[in-house]
């Protein structure tokens, strides 16, 4: 037996395992179809970013994201330039906004 407690051709077969695990790649994510996502637009917080309150999939998000032009033609970045929150989030941050605006004031006094 090895250092481990396994024996030899028991640590082959689990690499083994392993290799055949390693040649199965993982299912690639599809994009939803345009017509199962509904945007709104709601506004430009500056030339780059906007608001939106989007309904995907019978789920209403509110979603700020970033945009840029290229060629002329304002195209959205990855996924990973912005932010979509529920609407529990959403009413959470709402109600949080008093406390938001005293530290926006405490921390401009600094």
């Amino acid at each position: 037996m090895s250092s481990s407690g396994k024996r030899k051709d028991e640590e082959v077969r689990v690499s083994d395992d392993d290799d055949e695990s390693e040649t199965h790649a993982p299912p690639k994510k599809v994009a939803k179809p345009a017509d199962e996502i509904e945007d709104i637009f709601i506004c430009n917080l500056d030339k780059n970013r906007r608001v939106f309150v989007r309904n995907c999939n019978g789920r209403i998000w509110i979603a700020i994201r970033q945009f840029f032009v290229k060629d002329g033609i304002t195209l959205p970045c990855h996924s990973k330039h912005g932010i979509s929150l529920s609407l529990e989030q959403w009413n959470d941050l709402r109600n949080h906004e008093e406390d938001i605006d005293k530290a926006f004031s405490d921390l401009s006094e600094v």
